[in-house]
């Protein structure tokens, strides 16, 4: 197989003019690799979560993703454009592969179709960012001229919507499995979670529940929850039963440092993303109840709490594995050390840090080969427990295959909380959604979620806050960090970058904008 032992990050050298580049399989193997790092880049991928409230970020590096957390951002926001430059410069690499790969000669016909269909569904989950992001966006299926892009408009929303269903319709006979050789290539499950995904934002619930069932009986192949939470993030379990979709990377080769963005500067950090207590307080107790129950104890915090909490967050006196062998316990109540809440630029501004990526074999604890999961089959499961919901068909039978089923996986054993709750209804699907937050948490999906759910305003507005330090009153001693703004008349989606419509004035604007 000419596929074996090829990176996915070959370069591609951008020759499409070269009538010499398409004249042997090596070629389009090339081309093919060249599109996966296009998938996401690393520090988006982390930076991103603190768009939403899960986190919050203070560094340099953060501050393009701040100026939108905060509301002062406008058409020319730095990141607002990077997204879309980065997308369609993703498009731009997924169409040239598409409008070439017919010429090559010596190019099996089964191979032909495998690459095509790969480029398909990546093609289509940057697009799936472009729509979430913008609404309409120009839909570019073939390699154009800077002449054309300067003429092109933005196509509808449900357009663009159908072309992404269609494509990933076409690429379902992709393999379920790869050989270890060419492990993180996009694969049936990942075009068919992609699916679930895209449908799950536009609330069509049937089909999310069709799509998802069919993953569950085994559609996809060899699916299933990997026996540890926090053990499926590992570099040594990369690629593990669980992921769909992923983004590849290697020690040495191709690694990447948001390591150094997450853990404490007693261990080489430094706190650019910083989660929030709004996160640690949406984490169930180990009885399945929150934390408005009367066992809560406001002074021991983390006491008997869902066991995910400690296997995303570091908090204080969470103890991390060193290269070693041995702990360090890592202290952040105010006046504890170099980890401390305030103690200087470098440290929490709200008493946590990040646990679930960390990476002990990282070189100099910071630059990391370990896979970002993109799909996961967890997610599968929660897509599907909403879908359910919404339909009002959740029964003890979808219970026990979703939610129980995570939180035994996850390390509940109290009754309370595997047991099919006696509520229905809103407080059901409410249940739900707490559990998709603490499950995903740190993954890239919160602003998704509360942009499909259409409460962005609630949860986006206002104070985020870090750890009670009993510093004043002021919200009962909880440290705040950012005053949030989210105007639900203009926020819900992102403006088109005005450099975009300087070039092109067939570009239209987003609503108050």
């Amino acid at each position: 197989m000419i596929t074996g032992c090829e990176s996915l990050d070959t370069p591609l050298v951008d020759r499409e003019s070269d009538i010499t580049f398409w004249d042997k399989p090596e070629d389009a193997l090339a081309a093919l690799n060249s599109c996966y790092p296009d998938l996401y880049g690393a520090e988006q991928f982390i930076f991103n979560e603190s768009l939403s409230d899960n986190s919050y970020t203070r560094s340099n590096n953060g501050s393009l993703v701040r100026d939108i957390a905060n509301g002062s951002y406008d058409a020319s926001a730095p990141l607002v454009r990077e997204v879309w430059n980065a997308r369609f410069a993703g498009i731009r690499r997924c169409n040239i592969l598409l409008d070439n790969i017919e010429n090559v000669a010596g190019l099996s016909n089964e191979l032909k179709e495998r690459y095509r269909a790969e480029a398909r569904v990546i093609r289509a989950y940057h697009y799936f960012i472009l729509m979430n992001n913008f609404g309409d966006v120009p839909l570019v299926t073939q390699q154009i001229s800077i002449e054309e892009s300067m003429t092109i408009f933005r196509s509808p929303k449900q357009q663009v919507l159908q072309f992404i269903l269609d494509e990933l319709d076409e690429s379902m006979g992709l393999p379920t499995s790869y050989p270890d050789t060419d492990k993180g290539r996009i694969t049936k499950g990942a075009a068919m979670g992609l699916k679930a995904r895209v449908l799950l934002c536009e609330e069509r619930w049937n089909e999310v529940s069709a799509v998802c069932e069919d993953i569950i009986n085994g559609e996809a192949g060899n699916i299933d929850l990997f026996n540890s939470y926090s053990g499926l993030f590992k570099p040594e379990n990369k690629d593990n039963i669980e992921v769909l979709l992923n983004v590849e990377f290697m020690p040495l080769n191709r690694e990447h440092n948001i390591q150094y963005f997450l853990i404490p500067p007693s261990l080489g950090g430094f706190a650019a993303i910083s989660p929030t207590q709004e996160l640690v307080d949406d984490y169930i107790m180990l009885n399945g109840n929150t934390i408005a129950d009367p066992s809560y104890n406001e002074l021991d915090p983390y006491s008997n709490r869902d066991p995910r909490l400690d296997a995303t967050i570091i908090r204080h006196e969470s103890q991390l594995e060193n290269p070693d062998g041995t702990f360090t316990t890592i202290q952040t109540a105010l006046g504890t050390g170099p980890d401390a809440i305030h103690y200087a630029s470098n440290s929490t501004p709200t008493g946590y840090y990040v646990a679930k990526f960390y990476d002990k074999t990282a070189r100099n604890l910071v630059n990391s080969g370990s896979n970002l999961i993109l799909i996961r089959y967890a997610d599968i499961l929660l897509m599907y427990a909403e879908a359910k919901a919404e339909l009002g068909q959740f029964t003890q039978n979808e219970w026990d295959m979703t939610i129980r089923k995570l939180r035994v996986r996850a390390g509940f054993t109290n009754d309370n909380a595997l047991d099919y709750p006696a509520v229905s209804g809103s407080a059901l699907i409410e249940i739900i959604r707490r559990e998709r937050r603490s499950e995903l948490a740190m993954e890239g999906l919160r602003l998704m979620d509360l942009r499909r759910w259409g409460n962005a305003e609630e949860k986006l507005n206002g104070w985020v806050h870090g750890m009670k330090t009993d510093e004043d009153a002021v919200d009962d001693g909880y440290v705040r960090v950012e005053n949030r703004i989210f105007d639900p008349a203009k926020h819900y989606l992102w403006p088109v970058p005005q450099a975009e419509r300087d070039l092109n004035s067939n570009i239209s604007q987003n609503p108050n904008w």
